[in-house]
């Protein structure tokens, strides 16, 4: 005979229930006669239940037991309080199955459950098909619910939405016939306010409600959220102001300081918090550090709350340290507001005021003065700073062939030379005079006895650096000869081939520009009307160029909309003038013949750039990008200007998304790669020989943090380390030498 591992008891076998009255109580005992402990649990089963919804109908105590050892006996209570099918009444078979997880057994009992009827109950419910809706105020909103109408009778009710009830069009039904166990489809149109103080941007929570004549009623609830719709706008009462406000021209050293009235609209259905500050001022508003403590800007409020419709105004209070000496000084100072979310636009954020700081003592009482010191004066500016620094922002920098020189050039329309001491530069006191901005140089590859300049009027100058400053350059183009472009288009960068046969100038107009400048070309009466080949780009602002293949027969070309695009000018077919639409250019198909490519880059906007590139002398092929976006990446064209695949990328690297990189550089060798970027940051990156980033120095080696904006940088590998020169917007050029970090490249 087979015994039963699991012995099982129950109380009763028929029980009766009456929904709401009280509840039906079942007992069950289970008995372990295994060899080994174990643990039970209970469940109670119905023909056409649901039993996710089991224990909505029934309770048991305990829910499982522990486990017990042989022979134990376990004791349950089951409480029964309601139906377990909705709405039934009557007789119902009730499995109950006690089961064993360690003993993969299970034992069943038949219960007989009689249902009575119970307490009055609704005879219908009201089921929301989606219990959020969203819309935007003027908007007319569907909200679609069922009604179902659980008894046997024809039923009449009555329909209302609470809280949103005066938002309910008369397109909605306010009553409905409900046919016998059956759903109904119901439809409430609600129409949103379009004035935008009277529906603000939040929840609305609402109910379906439906009431028959007997007083049942159902309920659904569900939320209507309004979307946030409108605009916060910051204007200024005007945007001129002196200081002092009266009497500028007599002596009055106390007067210092002068407001602004500013007003904040919130033009929006959403109630939001406005933070306003004054950002660092520029011009004669920007002092050094030690005086930053005696000029200050106080807004009053800086923080306003500001409900749909509500304005508020904000009272700047300028005060600044008024020199004694000097002329009338413009400064400019931005007061900007800032939201506390984005769900809104923030029109006109940032006002600029434009401040006029008189001297204290008038300029009239000044002139004797200024006689008698100006030559002293002139004298110890030119000595300290003409003669040791640039007077403005270093644009571009570039180590010579054998890293003993560096040259720079700077918007105050000079070009220095430097020689490169141990731990520092020495200015060598070649000094280049010029009329217009520099905006990038470069030696000429062969000898470095050349330099190339482009100039912010879009004129290119050759000089000869084995003949005194003072010497005419040999120009290559003057602006009134170009034909493409502005008269004033900036050169943005230069690219010369490795044999110093020919240069490519590009500017800002989208101009790419291709000239002779062979070794012979100062005895040669060269025509600066008439370049080799130009190609002309609409829309595409140009950033910088580079030659790419061993050939010198490819132009790498970068700029807005973050465009990386390959130009085989020697298979350029047509007048030596070609013009390429931006739109074409995105649709160029990149087969082999093509002889301008776009390579596959990340897409961009009218505000993104490629800032920068960099290429490897000893692997013609291996290109480096850098974006406005705080992109760098290395390239293998082989694979794009020998092939008919897309061109490879060796790696790619986000430092800081937020922060544009303006220069980058690569040894001669490609095993580092500096980098030079907005926040100050001049990083070095090693690399190995297939171009990627070392593990070890995935986030780059910082060489130097500066307080000030990086604009161009260049990098030199000797044997006894590397050299990094770097030229930034504080008018300094600092040398930086830095060990071999790795040798696994070379």
């Amino acid at each position: 005979m087979v015994v039963s591992v699991i012995q099982s008891q129950i109380s009763a076998a028929d029980l009766t229930l009456r929904p709401g009255y009280s509840a039906a109580t079942l007992d069950v005992e289970v008995v372990n006669n295994s060899d080994r402990q174990a643990s039970f649990h209970i469940v109670l089963a119905v023909t056409g239940a649901d039993e996710q919804q089991s224990y909505r109908w029934y309770q048991i105590a305990p829910m499982t037991s522990s486990k017990v050892p042989p022979g134990t006996l376990s004791h349950y209570t089951i409480n029964i309080t309601d139906t377990p099918l909705p709405d039934f009444v009557g007789l119902a078979n009730v499995t109950v199955r006690i089961i064993s997880p360690e003993l993969q057994s299970e034992e069943r009992h038949i219960l007989r459950l009689r249902v009575e009827p119970g307490i009055d109950r609704v005879p219908f419910k009201v089921v929301l098909n989606t219990d959020r809706v969203q819309d935007y105020p003027g908007q007319i909103v569907e909200i679609t619910a069922r009604i179902h109408n659980t008894s046997h009778h024809t039923l009449s009710v009555m329909l209302s939405c609470p809280g949103i009830e005066p938002w309910i069009t008369q397109n909605s039904p306010t009553s409905m016939r409900l046919r016998p166990n059956r759903w109904h489809n119901l439809l409430m149109v609600c129409q949103i306010p379009d004035e935008l103080s009277a529906c603000h941007s939040q929840d609305y929570p609402f109910q379906i409600l439906a009431m028959d004549a007997n007083g049942h009623a159902a309920t659904a609830d569900g939320t209507l959220e309004v979307l946030p719709m409108g605009y916060f706008e910051l204007t200024a009462e005007h945007t001129a102001i002196t200081i002092p406000a009266t009497r500028r021209w007599l002596p009055d050293r106390h007067n210092t300081s002068n407001q602004v009235q500013f007003q904040l609209k919130n033009q929006s259905n959403l109630k939001d918090t406005l933070h306003i500050q004054a950002l660092p001022p520029t011009g004669a508003m920007a002092p050094p550090n030690r005086q930053a403590s005696r000029r200050q800007v106080t807004l009053t409020p800086d923080t306003v709350q500001l409900q749909p419709g509500q304005s508020h105004s904000v009272e700047a209070h300028i005060q600044v340290h008024r020199p004694w000496l000097g002329w009338v000084r413009t400064g400019l100072i931005d007061i900007q507001a800032r939201t506390e979310n984005a769900f809104l636009e923030l029109r006109n954020d940032t006002e600029t005021l434009q401040v006029k700081v008189f001297p204290v003592v008038p300029r009239w009482l000044q002139v004797a003065a200024i006689l008698l010191l100006g030559g002293a004066i002139a004298g110890f500016w030119f000595f300290q700073t003409y003669r040791q620094h640039h007077r403005q922002l270093v644009t571009s920098v570039q180590f010579n062939g054998t890293g003993t020189r560096v040259i720079s050039g700077s918007t105050d329309q000079t070009i220095r030379q430097w020689q490169v001491n141990r731990r520092y530069l020495r200015l060598t006191g070649d000094i280049i005079p010029l009329d217009k901005a520099v905006r990038v140089l470069r030696y000429r590859p062969v000898d470095n006895n050349q330099l190339m300049v482009g100039l912010e009027n879009g004129e290119i100058q050759l000089w000869d650096l084995l003949k005194p400053p003072t010497q005419n350059p040999l120009t290559l183009i003057n602006p009134a000869m170009q034909q493409q472009g502005d008269r004033d288009d900036r050169v943005m960068a230069l690219a010369p081939t490795t044999d110093s046969r020919y240069l490519f100038s590009g500017y800002g107009s989208g101009q790419v520009t291709q000239w002779y400048i062979a070794p012979d070309g100062l005895n040669r009466n060269l025509d600066p009307r008439q370049p080799i080949r130009q190609l002309f780009i609409p829309e595409l602002a140009i950033d910088d160029v580079a030659v790419v293949d061993p050939d010198d027969e490819t132009l790498a070309i970068a700029g807005r909309y973050n465009k990386l695009l390959l130009w085989r000018w020697s298979e350029a077919r047509g007048p030596n003038t070609q013009r390429a639409p931006l739109t074409a250019i995105q649709d160029t198909s990149s087969e082999r013949s093509t002889a301008l490519l776009s390579v596959d880059y990340p897409a961009g906007g009218q505000d993104d750039y490629i800032t920068s590139l960099a290429t490897v002398e000893q692997q013609p092929y291996r290109l480096a990008t850098a974006d406005n976006q705080g992109r760098i990446t290395l390239w293998d064209l082989d694979t794009c200007l020998n092939g008919t695949a897309p061109c490879t990328v060796l790696d790619q690297w986000q430092p800081n998304p937020e922060t544009a990189i303006r220069s980058i550089a690569l040894t001669a060798d490609g095993c580092y790669l500096a980098s030079a970027s907005d926040d100050g940051q001049l990083t070095l990156w090693p690399l190995t020989r297939e171009g990627r980033r070392l593990t070890k120095y995935l986030q780059g080696e910082p060489i130097r943090q500066l307080n000030t904006a990086l604009n161009s940088v260049d990098i030199k590998s000797l044997e006894t380390g590397l050299l990094i020169v770097s030229g930034a917007e504080d008018r300094q050029v600092r040398l930086n030498r830095v060990r071999h970090l790795q040798r696994i490249c070379q």
